[in-house]
C-alpha cells in the first residue's frame, strides 16, 4: 500500500485507482495517485494581471480601422495579407504565441498591449499619413488628426505621447529630407505562393549621400530605445529585410519602380530625452536570399508538422525579447487562467 510522498502516512484505495489520505492537522493532502503524489491541489485565484490594468485603454490597433474608414479612405498599415516574415517570426519565438494568434485566436481583452509595438504602430501610421500626402496633397489625413482622433477614441495617452515625441522630433531632424515616395504601406503578394511583405515607403533618393548611391530604396521604419551595435548593425541578418528583398526580386518590381538599391532601415530613437534618427543601408546578397528562400520553405515544413499534430509548446526563453513582453506574457505567467 502506498504512503503519502510528503508526510510518509500510509493510505487506503479510493476511487478510480486512487488513494485517500486520513485527515490529519500536518497534512492537507486529500487524495493521492498510486505514487503517494496528491491529485487534489487547491484553485489558486489568478492575482490582476496587466493584461486587465491595460484593458481599460482602446487598443490602438483597434481605433486604426475605424478612424480610416470614418475618412473614407483604406488604412495605412497593419500586417501584409497573405504568409508573411511575421507569421514565420512569430512560430520561431514561440510556437504557442504563433498558436493563439493564428489557430485559436485570444478574445478581445485578453491580450495585453505592448507599450513597445503600440508606439511602433503610431509611428508607422504618422509616416504612413505624412509620406501619402507627399504623393496626394488631396489625402484627407494628417498625423495632426490622425492624433486627435485617437486620444478622443480613449488610447493609452501615455503611447500616444511617447510615439508623438519621437515623430515630431523626425520632421525636425529631416527636415531638409530630399526623397520621392513612390508607394506607402505597399502590400505585396505572390499570388503562386501566398508569401506576402508590406513595405513601409518605397521612394526614390536623387542624390548619393553617406556612401549610399541614388536610387530607389525600400525604406523600413523601426522604432529603438537605444542605438548600440546590435540596433544599428544588426539589420543585415535580418529575416523580414532579406524576404522583402526576396519578393522584389521575384515579382520584378524593378520593372516598376526601377532597379533596387537595398533597403534603407529608417530608425527612430524613443531616447527620452534627446531622441536620435539614423538611416542604415542593407544590401542583401544574391546567396543570403537563396539560402533564406530555402530556409522558408523548411520552416513552413514545421508549421505544418505543428498543425497536423496539434503541437505548439510554450518556448519562454521568448517571453520577453526585443520589442519587450511578448502579448501573452501574463496568460501564460498565471497558469492560462
Amino acid at each position: 500500500m502506498p504512503a503519502c510522498f510528503l508526510c510518509g502516512d500510509p493510505l487506503t484505495p479510493a476511487t478510480d485507482g486512487r488513494f485517500a489520505h486520513p485527515q490529519v492537522a500536518y497534512c492537507n493532502v486529500e487524495l493521492t495517485d498510486s505514487y503517494g503524489i496528491a491529485v487534489d491541489a487547491p484553485v489558486v485565484e489568478a492575482p490582476l494581471t496587466q493584461a486587465f490594468l491595460l484593458s481599460v485603454f482602446v487598443p490602438v490597433d483597434a481605433a486604426l480601422p475605424d478612424l480610416f474608414a470614418s475618412a473614407g479612405v483604406p488604412r495605412l498599415g497593419g500586417q501584409s495579407t497573405g504568409r508573411g516574415w511575421s507569421s514565420f517570426a512569430l512560430f520561431q519565438r514561440c510556437p504557442y504565441a504563433w498558436q493563439r494568434r493564428y489557430v485559436t485566436p485570444a478574445t478581445p481583452g485578453a491580450v495585453m498591449e505592448s507599450p513597445s509595438l503600440a508606439v511602433g504602430t503610431l509611428l508607422h501610421t504618422y509616416l504612413a499619413v505624412t509620406y501619402q500626402r507627399l504623393i496626394d496633397p488631396a489625402y484627407p489625413l494628417t498625423p495632426e488628426g490622425v492624433d486627435q482622433a485617437l486620444r478622443a477614441a480613449g488610447c493609452n495617452p501615455t503611447f500616444l505621447d511617447t510615439a508623438w515625441r519621437v515623430f515630431d522630433g523626425y520632421r525636425l531632424h529631416y527636415t531638409h529630407d530630399v526623397l520621392t515616395p513612390l508607394a506607402v504601406e505597399h502590400d505585396l503578394v505572390d499570388p503562386r505562393t501566398g508569401e506576402s511583405c508590406r513595405y513601409d515607403l518605397i521612394a526614390h533618393f536623387p542624390d548619393s549621400t553617406h556612401g549610399r548611391p541614388a536610387g530607389t530604396y525600400i525604406v523600413e521604419h523601426k522604432s529603438a530605445s537605444r542605438f548600440d551595435g546590435d540596433t544599428l548593425e544588426g539589420w543585415a541578418n535580418d529575416g523580414e529585410v532579406i524576404g522583402q528583398v526576396m519578393l522584389w526580386h521575384k515579382l520584378k518590381l524593378d520593372l516598376f519602380f526601377g532597379p533596387l538599391q537595398g533597403v534603407l532601415i529608417n530608425l527612430l530613437g524613443k531616447q527620452p530625452k534627446h531622441p536620435q534618427y539614423q538611416r542604415v543601408w542593407v544590401k542583401p546578397t544574391p546567396a543570403q536570399v537563396t539560402a533564406h528562400r530555402d530556409d522558408l520553405a523548411r520552416w513552413e515544413g514545421l508549421i505544418q508538422l505543428a498543425r497536423s499534430t496539434g503541437s505548439f509548446p510554450r518556448a519562454r526563453n521568448g517571453c520577453i525579447g526585443r520589442y519587450g513582453r511578448c502579448p501573452h506574457f501574463d496568460h501564460c505567467a498565471a497558469g492560462d487562467a
